[in-house]
């Protein structure tokens, strides 16, 4: 995810993402949001709904790492998780396997064709300009060529 809306999040919700200055053997939020900016408006949504339903202080929920699954859907590890916030994260890991990882548009599927795209959820649009997607225009002709007329015949 880009630098930019990664410090939105940890200014939003800094007791939520505070692991991420914890050293890498404890937590992997240290290598940030290893995802498509597409989904920020997902994580935003969930770091909103877990900070309503966790605890105050010290058995507050903490994000230890936010990244991709191998099937292309979002994977969120948390510490201190109570049912609510583990009821949140689920709802945002199926949120986006219909959501595409580039743009965050819905409806969106996981792309399985060879390319850079392979594994990514991603729309149509972004397939397309990335250079994952097959045009479906058909392919042009090959035309004859026109023969030309031996005899011209002029009428007067």
């Amino acid at each position: 995810m880009d630098s930019q809306l990664s410090n939105k999040l940890y200014e939003s919700f800094p007791d939520l993402y505070r692991e991420r200055n914890a050293p890498l053997e404890s937590s992997k939020m240290g290598w940030g949001f290893q995802c498509g900016d597409g989904w920020y408006k997902i994580i935003y949504e969930m770091s909103k709904r877990i900070k309503k339903r966790s605890p105050e202080g010290e058995y507050a929920a903490a994000i230890t790492q936010v990244s991709k699954n191998e099937d292309g859907t979002l994977h969120v590890e948390a510490r201190n998780l109570t049912p609510p916030v583990a009821d949140a994260i689920s709802a945002a890991q199926e949120k986006s396997r219909l959501t595409c990882e580039l743009c965050s548009y819905s409806p969106a599927f996981r792309r399985t064709d060879s390319g850079e795209l392979e594994g990514f959820i991603a729309c149509g649009r972004c397939s397309k300009s990335v250079g994952g997607g097959k045009s479906r225009t058909a392919a042009a002709r090959p035309q004859k060529p026109r023969l030309v007329a031996d005899v011209c015949v002029v009428k007067r």
